[in-house]
């Protein structure tokens, strides 16, 4: 009876699989059909205008979203059967009007210059995402799959059937990418989502949008593309002509993925070594760590603060461990987190497995709160993972003082278009600030630059207005030309006031 049971329920649950492939097969066809997308092979889109995020890890703040690049004349070419794609455009990146830089990860102001940039048959799956994430590209994958499903869904009032399966591409912790689309009513494709995988973040949900669909000779595709990542903005296009089975434009000169067509934030288990850690005295109790990156050590009565838990689990890992050695027996309860972006940011896990609070911009909560509770299912499991801790957190305003009969920070908020979430601190004992990014010094003797950086010159600003009393600067990027003492004299002479 048992076994005729066990057969019985066997036989249902393949039934209904099938009849779930079935179903999907039946709306992934009739989408196709009514998108004129059945004879299909490639498909050309073109606009006058658009903007394309890059530096993922690296937005200037959740309202303003992931830094991006200005796109004129743009035309993206696909081909379904290879599932490659091509682009080419106008493309730059233009300064903030106070000359500051908009993005991050070291983004210069780019002038507009013609680009063609191409996406390989064998690229990671962060790379492809302008391929599989395009209608007719996401239909072509669905058709192929074996395990798709089909379910109901009402988003804002409207319904729509999504179908869902998983891909061939693995993510770093194994487990298979998957993709969704939502088919309206009228059979249209509304939006194809995915997650990618960020060391901060975890699971990067992103979702690409499309309204506005028009006949372009008997194939429908949308005027209106739109792409978010992790909720915030990333690219926006227009299209204007869309070409069905247009032949293959020239290859470019040297293919490469597009800025921030990559790992977004790179995953697990691939990266290089840290470089070792190595501290240096600065002070009674104050301490200079450098290990690819520069944090601050201060020791309090009964604790350490960190400045910076920068880059990855590795560098911050080898940088706590030198922090225990110049000062031992006392706990890291405090880190302090300079901003969001990646690079700054990709050690605070790591930090926070120690146990150590989180101390950051009051306008990073809403980001925080949702990364730091995302699930990684793509990532391999890091040490706050292991731990089973939650991260916590502490949001500060325009200033916070840590101070007590050992030492004192001061932590002073810079809203800046580089990041508009930047702490700064001063450590009055040794009359020296501790900044990222505002200030990356040039080599000794360098000649004072041609134009005038403005998150410089905002700085400097700063400084004054807070009268702060400082000789000595310590970025968190090592100075060009080696490790070496930075001044105030510096600073000064790289925005035309000094010498």
């Amino acid at each position: 009876m048992l076994k005729k049971l066990m057969v019985a329920l066997v036989s249902a649950t393949a039934l209904v699989s099938l009849a779930a492939a079935q179903d999907a097969k039946t709306v992934i066809d009739n989408a196709s059909r009514a998108m004129g997308y059945d004879q299909l092979k490639s498909i050309e889109y073109s606009g006058p205008s658009g903007l394309e995020g890059t530096a993922m890890g690296q937005a200037q703040s959740a309202a303003k979203g992931w830094p991006h690049f200005t796109l004129k004349n743009f035309a993206r070419y696909i081909d379904l059967n290879a599932l490659t794609g091509q682009q080419t455009a106008l493309r730059s990146r233009p300064a903030e009007p106070d000359g500051q830089l908009a993005g991050g990860g070291g983004l210069a102001p780019t002038a507009e210059a013609q680009q063609a940039t191409a996406i390989g048959a064998n690229a990671g799956w962060n790379a492809k995402l302008d391929v599989v994430l395009s209608p007719p590209g996401f239909l072509k994958l669905a058709s192929a799959s074996n395990n798709a499903t089909v379910s109901s869904r009402n988003v804002n009032g409207k319904k729509f059937t999504v179908v869902s399966f998983p891909v061939e591409q693995k993510a770093p912790a194994g487990a298979p990418y998957t993709i969704s689309g939502y088919i309206d009513e009228q059979n249209m494709i509304a939006k194809i989502e995915t997650k990618v995988e960020e060391n901060v973040i975890g699971d990067v949900l992103v979702e690409q949008s499309y309204s506005g669909y028009k006949d372009f000779a008997g194939v429908k595709f949308p005027a209106k593309i739109v792409q978010t990542r992790a909720g915030l903005a990333w690219s926006d296009l227009t299209v204007t002509d869309v070409k069905a089975n247009a032949p293959a434009p020239p290859p470019p000169a040297a293919p490469a993925g597009r800025g921030g067509g990559g790992a977004p934030g790179g995953g697990r288990g691939g990266a290089p070594a840290a470089p070792a850690a190595t501290a240096k005295k600065l002070g009674d109790g104050i301490y200079m760590i450098t290990g690819g990156y520069r944090s601050i050590a201060v020791e309090m009565k009964d604790h350490i603060v960190l400045l910076e838990a920068p880059q990855s689990e590795m560098t911050t890992t080898n940088i706590i461990a030198e922090v225990k050695k110049a000062i031992p027996n006392k706990p890291i309860t405090t880190v302090v987190n300079t901003h969001t972006h990646s690079d700054h940011s990709g050690g605070l896990r790591t930090a926070a497995a120690e146990g150590a609070t989180i101390m950051t911009h009051e306008s990073n909560k809403a980001l925080y709160d949702k990364w730091f509770t995302n699930p990684r299912t793509l990532l391999m499991p890091d040490k706050l993972s292991l731990s089973e801790k939650r991260a916590r957190f502490e949001y500060i305003g325009e200033k916070k003082i840590l101070k007590d009969s050992v030492n004192t920070v001061e932590l002073y908020h810079i809203k800046a278009a580089h990041a508009e979430d930047l702490i700064i601190a001063y450590l009055p004992k040794i009359k020296a600030v501790f900044e990222a990014d505002a200030f990356n010094p040039p080599a000794p003797n360098a000649a004072p630059p041609q134009a005038i950086n403005g998150f410089e010159r905002l700085l400097a600003s700063k400084l004054d207005e807070l009268k702060i009393d400082y000789t000595t600067i310590i970025p968190v990027h090592q100075p060009a030309g080696g490790d070496r003492e930075v001044t105030r004299a510096d600073l000064l002479k790289n925005i035309g006031k000094g010498n």
